[in-house]
């Protein structure tokens, strides 16, 4: 062999000794955080006696809906602690994107009460802590949210 196929194939050997580990590694972390999720989901429905249908998972939350009672759940990806939002007393909803320049600093979805008062945000996206290159994508779930929300509401 020539030294150069030589160094290809050392290098070829050693990016799959060091790749492979990292892969699986990075694959094992992400079916234990779907798992966990799902656990969670399951004993909040259990608990609440709820049906869950939309569910969705962002950077920080995962957000799920039971039409049929009118209640969204958002949990928080970080301690996984639930919070429950009631749209009976929801009377309007609209998404809010705020602006710097051409830049989008947060979306969010403003659930508002009978006086239109703003009663919850829910925060879909915000500049730096959010993975920026799923916006568009965000930017979608967060209006298809927007319209499920009116259609119950």
């Amino acid at each position: 062999m020539t030294h150069t196929t030589e160094n290809i194939l050392i290098t070829a050997i050693l990016c799959i000794i060091i790749f492979i580990p990292i892969y699986l590694a990075v694959r094992s972390a992400r079916i234990k955080k779907a798992k966990k999720i799902s656990n969670e989901l399951s004993a909040i429905e259990k608990n609440l006696n709820l049906s869950l249908q939309a569910i969705e998972q962002f950077d920080s939350f995962v957000l799920a809906i039971d039409r049929a009672k009118k209640i969204i759940i958002k949990m928080a990806l970080k301690d996984y602690s639930p919070q429950l939002i009631d749209l009976k007393s929801i009377t309007g909803c609209m998404l809010e994107e705020k602006k710097q320049g051409k830049a989008i600093q947060q979306l969010q979805l403003v659930l508002l009460g009978k006086d239109q008062q703003p009663l919850h945000h829910i925060v879909f996206y915000q500049r730096y802590i959010d993975n920026e290159g799923r916006l568009k994508r965000t930017a979608q779930v967060a209006a298809q949210w927007e319209v499920m929300i009116k259609a119950i509401i």
